[in-house]
């Protein structure tokens, strides 16, 4: 009877052809499964630390198939070695590839392997259901050829590999047992022969097969062959189809594991939670996202514009902008699994911030038109109630409510649908619900101007209201005329509901609560309502609400008196009072009676009254303490007034005024008190979260800052690593010059710990100054850009004041010549505005300047020709000045002293072109100036010979040096990679030493071209000693 041959479907140790077929498909497995599985880790190594990711994704699959799951440990062990110490080591190399998994196998005792015969030269014939059982060899779990699986059945069967029942294998061709395969307490159990299951992709293993004794050759070594050819064609194709199977189980699993992902995403946007979707309406929502891919720097949604997507970041990072001030400022940062957009999906909603991707950026968008197609009426008005929660962040007396009593308010609106045209609600309206317009636009009309708050400070009496805006909350409480017509420009739908309304929906025992919480919600957006109080940073604020207190007036009493002293501003919070241009006596027709008022003389002064909360009268005194009445103020009914104290507000501004007055360009010297209060009410408060960056290095800006709380780092770019160069701490400012030019920001500042900043603005101060004091502040300005031009930093400040003052203004135009490479440097110039573009004397470009750029300053100072051609890009305005001009600003005794230290402000600058002394401080650079040595060269000196060991660094100061550059006839000047002169020669003389200790030595000789050369030498010992 013949031996029993290998089946086609086990892969032989010696079959090249299967060997190389389960490498490929092991590499395709690798390429297409190795990124999402990393991502997986990393999801589920932040979900449980403890456990290992990959046995827990084995796990979770195993359960999600109906499989029975490995009987092994999920925790993470605490090292590789001690893991390791109790189970034998692996017997392959390919076990090391991947830690993770520790590698165990089988107990030999338990499964042995038969003897292989290597020198058979044929197959043996296929084995039969009547031979003896194959026992299975060690196998390691790590392995990288595929494991046979084990099918289950009454009759003797065999292993079942990884193919469909559709196989045309028979159970005659079935090498191996079908009994389960248990190793240390584990089953594997693949599927049966009659079941239509996937098989298992992930289990690896290695095996081998009994070999046949040799056969004689002869006609039936020819049968063999015969069997053998037919055998690897029936293996072909069973290997192909499970590859086939294999790749199309990955890519169902890779886009489950997907789906999985996105769903958790969808989860996270509260209108598509759990809490208002079933998991099977997610699950179709998750199939209609749509992926966009953006790249860096472009603008997913815009500011203002109305869009019907929501878009979730699956990848890459985005900044939200917002426009304060007229303004675009970073609010916040997005990173993967953001949401943004959401309300879009339900309502026309003009956008209310910019979203701007900072990296190439995947992101998944869902439209209002699947949203509505795939969902019923039931969730999508559900949908709608979460909605309007968000809508009520806007609204003042709802910010401070309880998510559910928000909740309840939110399915207590009553829809009311208003054609075009209808009046909405009448300026003589009594207050009595609170409007939110839901789709179309109402527009908001006052009769008269002189019936216009003095709270709207535009003077526009119509203004239009749009979906998200409301109405009717101001005198909601107070029950407050309306003071404005409104209607409805085109078919709308508004949300109302009244204030009894709102109390029915929250519980009995949490009213008292609720109503405490609204009315001081009102009472502080009222208080915000005074201009002075309106941008007070928050912490400021408080300690100014909680100095405020209510008063009440009778009907006719005198609030303000004309030409009387005030010290304290009143805000209107219910009632109604007028305003008359006259003493309070003239208001009285019949003395003695104080509930006589003559209704000619406040018809005669066209006066109207003030019945809309908000209104406030004597704000006059927080800006000047001495200041009176300007008209007088009465009330016409019984009156609730806040009443807020002027010291309590001086105490703070107070506090601002002093930071304010500490900035140069903001002094006493320059500004009057008043000015400096007036600034103060137009500070902008900003909150900045630890490790933000209030601006970066190179940015150009228009705002200065001052640090109201916390810790900031100002922070350098200093040869592509980040050096912090100082700390801002409370009082501190920065950015000043941005007001006065727009000059690129000299340093980043990144707030350390969370961080108040009020900032202002060019337009503030230019609106508050006037053009003597802008003057001023420009001189002040150019002192301080002196002070990051090198040549002028080290100058006195007397000294740098005049010379501010002797700079002349000269303005150029659209490509002119503002220097020539070549021509003799007359003038030194400071960008004041514009940009320029420099060029070598090749006409390579280097680039351009601006604002704060200087040109010019090492001609002006050592009497050279320009090595550069600058010429205007737009119309551009400089501050130029000559030698003399700058020298003659001193007197004549100290221009002795002037000239030197305008030439060791340049002998700064050069040191810092060395590599070690660029992130070094002003002290080492003056230690290394006060030791390094100046030496002169005359025409053909030679400064160092090729070959020679260099032990110092040569930095070129005046004159001409050329190079004898091996395998050149002639000797050249050195040049950089853009034909300009070089000025540091030898760097390696001051790094230490080449290999072996060595020294390196000059690969050129080094001449000095003319007469004059002067050259600052820097030794190596000296580089060394300062550094340790």
């Amino acid at each position: 009877r013949p031996s029993p041959s290998p089946s086609p479907l086990v892969p032989s140790p010696s079959s090249g052809g299967q060997a190389a077929a389960m490498a490929e498909m092991q590499d395709e497995l690798r390429r297409a499964i190795a990124p999402h599985l990393e991502v997986l880790r990393q999801e589920l190594s932040k979900r449980w630390p403890t456990l290992e990711p990959e046995m827990v994704l084995l796990h979770w699959l195993c359960t999600k198939h109906n499989l029975e799951p490995p009987q092994v440990t999920l925790r993470r062990p605490m090292s590789t070695a001690s893991t390791d110490a109790g189970s034998p080591q692996p017997p392959s190399s390919q076990c090391s590839a991947r830690p993770r998994l520790p590698c165990r196998t089988m107990d030999s005792k338990k499964v042995k392997m038969p003897p292989i015969d290597t020198g058979s030269l044929r197959s043996p014939p296929l084995h039969t259901p009547g031979d003896e059982q194959v026992k299975m060899p060690p196998i390691d779990i790590c392995s990288s050829r595929s494991v046979p699986f084990y099918a289950q059945g009454d009759d003797q069967g065999a292993i079942s590999p990884t193919i469909s029942i559709s196989s045309p294998l028979t159970a005659r061709e079935r090498p191996f047992p079908r009994e389960p395969f248990r190793r240390e307490g584990v089953e594997h159990v693949g599927s049966s022969w009659g079941e239509d299951r996937e098989p298992h992709l992930f289990m690896t293993g290695s095996w081998t097969e009994p070999r046949s004794k040799p056969q004689r050759p002869g006609l039936r070594a020819l049968g063999h062959l015969s069997q053998k050819v037919e055998g690897d064609a029936r293996r072909h194709v069973v290997r192909t189809h499970f590859l086939q199977q294999s790749k199309s189980g990955l890519v169902d699993l890779v886009a489950s594991m997907r789906q999985e992902l996105r769903g958790q995403f969808l989860g996270r946007v509260p209108l598509l939670s759990r809490d208002i979707l079933t998991e099977q309406e997610q699950f179709r929502l998750v199939g209609l996202l749509r992926p966009w891919t953006f790249e860096a720097g472009h603008d997913i949604i815009v500011e203002g514009e109305i869009g019907d997507r929501l878009f979730i970041i699956e990848r890459g990072t985005c900044e939200v902008h917002k426009t304060v001030n007229g303004r675009q400022c970073v609010v916040s940062h997005l990173t993967k699994g953001a949401f943004f957009g959401e309300i879009a999906v339900l309502y026309d909603m003009p956008r209310t911030a910019t979203v701007r991707t900072t990296s190439d950026v995947t992101a998944l968008s869902l439209a209002r038109s699947d949203l509505l197609a795939t969902l019923g009426e039931r969730q999508v008005e559900a949908m709608r109630v979460i909605a309007r929660t968000q809508v009520f962040s806007n609204i003042p007396i709802l910010i401070d409510v309880g998510t559910e009593i928000q909740v309840g308010i939110a399915k207590a609106l009553k829809k009311q649908t208003w054609r075009r045209g209808a009046i909405l609600e009448g300026a003589s309206h009594i207050t009595s619900r609170l409007f939110i317009i839901e789709h179309g636009h109402v527009q908001r009309r006052v009769a008269a101007e002189v019936q216009l708050p003095r709270f709207w400070p535009d003077g526009n009496r119509v203004l239009d209201i749009g979906p998200g805006g409301y109405f009717g909350m101001r005198g909601l409480l107070a029950g407050a005329p309306l003071g404005c017509t409104y209607t409805a420009m085109s078919q709308a739908d508004t949300l109302s509901i009244s204030y009894q309304d709102m109390l029915e929906t929250v519980p009995v025992g949490e009213r008292a609560a609720f109503e405490a919480t609204v009315l001081s919600s009102m009472q502080s957006y009222l208080l915000r309502q005074v201009p002075q109080l309106t941008l007070m940073a928050e912490e400021f604020f408080k300690l100014v609400r909680e100095q405020t207190e209510e008063v009440t007036f009778k009907k006719w009493s005198v609030i303000l008196a004309q030409g009387a002293h005030m010290d304290s501003v009143y805000i209107l919070e219910q009632g109604s009072v007028i305003e008359h241009d006259g003493e309070s006596a003239s208001l009285r027709e019949q003395p003695g009676e104080g509930d006589a008022v003559g209704s000619l003389n406040f018809a005669a002064k066209n006066s109207a009254p003030r019945v809309q909360p908000g209104e406030f009268f004597g704000a006059e005194c927080l800006t000047d303490k001495t200041a009176k009445a300007p008209s007088t103020v009465v009330a016409l009914t019984d009156v609730k007034m806040l009443r807020l104290p002027q010291g309590v507000v001086w105490s703070v501004l107070h506090e601002e005024r002093e930071h304010i007055s500490r900035i140069p360009l903001l002094s006493t010297h320059v500004l009057g008190k008043a000015e400096q209060y007036m600034l103060v009410g137009k500070l902008r408060p900003w909150n900045f979260p630890a490790g933000r960056f209030i601006f970066r290095e190179g940015e150009i800006g228009d705002m200065l800052y001052v640090v109201e709380k916390g810790v900031c780092d100002a922070i350098k770019v200093i040869d592509g690593q980040e050096v912090v160069v100082g700390q801002l701490k409370k009082g501190a400012f920065f950015g000043e010059l941005a007001v006065m030019y727009d000059m690129p920001r000299t340093a980043s500042v990144r707030a350390t710990t969370d961080v108040v900043c009020v900032s202002l603005s060019r337009e503030d101060i230019f609106s508050t100054a006037s053009s003597d004091q802008i003057e001023k502040m420009r001189c002040i300005a150019r002192t301080q850009v002196f002070n990051q031009i090198s040549m002028l930093s080290g100058l006195e400040t007397d000294l740098k004041v005049k010379i501010a003052e002797k700079l002349s203004t000269r303005t150029f135009a659209a490509g002119a010549t503002i220097q020539r490479a070549g021509e003799a440097t007359e003038r030194m110039h400071i960008i004041e505005k514009g940009e320029v573009r420099i060029m070598s004397s090749g006409g390579v470009d280097l680039g351009k300047k601006l604002a704060g750029g200087t040109i010019g300053e090492m001609g002006v100072l050592f009497r050279e020709s320009a090595y550069e051609t600058v010429v205007a890009i737009g119309e551009v305005k400089t501050l130029s000045i000559s030698m003399s001009e700058l020298v003659g600003c001193a007197g004549s005794g100290e221009r002795p002293a002037v000239e030197r230290t305008l030439l060791s402000g340049f002998r700064r600058a050069l040191l810092r072109e060395l590599p070690q002394l660029r992130s070094k401080g002003d002290e080492y650079i003056t230690a290394v100036l006060g030791q390094a040595e100046v030496v002169s060269f005359g025409q053909g000196d030679i400064i160092f010979e090729k070959g020679s060991s260099l032990t110092s660094a040569y930095l070129l100061e005046v004159g001409e040096v050329v190079e004898d550059v091996p395998g050149e006839e002639f000797a050249k000047v050195p040049v950089d990679a853009n034909g300009v002169p070089v000025r540091l020669f030898a760097a390696e003389g001051v790094r230490g030493e080449g290999e072996g200790g060595s020294r390196f030595a000059a690969a050129s000789t080094l001449r000095a071209r003319v007469d004059g050369v002067r050259m600052l030498r820097v030794p190596r010992g000296l580089v060394r000693s300062l550094t340790k």
